[in-house]
């Protein structure tokens, strides 16, 4: 074995237990009943060396399980500041809601007119009237209508010889329109167009529309000409509303050119 002593670690030696114990020695003053055994060197490879590498929780090191729970913070914190900016707005629109449902409420004793809300009834059906126009005689200047085909009807509304009676009293929209058509007239015919109503027995006019100019001396071509009416009225129960018009044989043979309406408001 090689005794260089210029190792980098320290020896390390075996005991041989094989050897005798009565071998014989040069030197007396050595010998004794029991020979110690004699140590034999041997030399091992230095120890390996291992670093271990500190581990935490699922095999990640401390550094990545810092910044995973920091995110982890992070998302839990965004979370909740959303939800509680949802909840302040859920708050916001709640209040909102009952200012103006107590708003509507203080609002709603009175409606047009000074009626109160208590005489309005919201689910009742609409009194209303359309009717549209038909053959006249030629004579008579109170109109006849259609009152039950194509787009004529009476909802709540009485219909008799030309006239609208109204049940309830009320505000009412009411609504006329005729059409006067001609080949021949004078320089100084006029054309007179007139809603009114009959209460108690007595003529009362609602509207009235007169038109003039409209005629061409000498020419051989058709003209028309018509008048719109359409206002908001006061009516009580029991009225009866007509049409009237000043020359009859003039007007149009067109149904939907000539109507008369009305229905309830308030």
């Amino acid at each position: 074995m090689n005794n260089n002593l210029s190792y980098q670690y320290p020896p390390v030696f075996t005991v041989n237990a094989a050897r005798p114990i009565h071998q014989q020695h040069d030197h007396p003053q050595l010998a004794t009943d029991r020979m110690e055994p004699t140590l034999v060197p041997c030399w091992t490879f230095p120890p390996a060396r291992f670093q271990s590498k500190k581990r935490g929780c699922g095999g990640l090191s401390s550094a990545a399980g810092t910044l995973l729970v920091m995110v982890l913070v992070m998302v839990f914190a965004a979370l909740g500041l959303g939800a509680y900016q949802i909840w302040g707005l859920q708050t916001k629109l709640a209040k909102l809601e009952q200012e103006m449902h107590t708003q509507t409420e203080s609002n709603a004793p009175e409606r047009l007119v000074g009626h109160p809300t208590e005489n309005f009834d919201e689910t009742k059906h609409p009194q209303a009237a359309h009717l549209i126009g038909k053959s006249q005689d030629g004579v008579s200047k109170t109109l006849k209508w259609e009152s039950r085909y194509s787009r004529a009807f009476t909802d709540g509304i009485l219909y008799r010889d030309g006239g609208l009676q109204v049940n309830e009293t009320g505000l009412y929209f009411v609504y006329s329109r005729v059409e006067f058509l001609s080949n021949n007239c004078q320089r100084r015919d006029s054309l007179t167009h007139t809603v009114y109503i009959k209460r108690d027995g007595r003529a009362q006019t609602l509207m009235t529309d007169r038109r003039e100019g409209f005629c061409r001396v000498g020419s051989t071509e058709v003209w028309t000409d018509g008048s719109n009416l359409g206002s908001v009225q006061q009516l009580k129960q029991a009225d009866w509303v007509f049409v009237n018009v000043s020359q009859p044989a003039l007007l149009s043979k067109s149904h939907h050119s000539n109507y008369f309406g009305l229905f309830r408001l308030f």
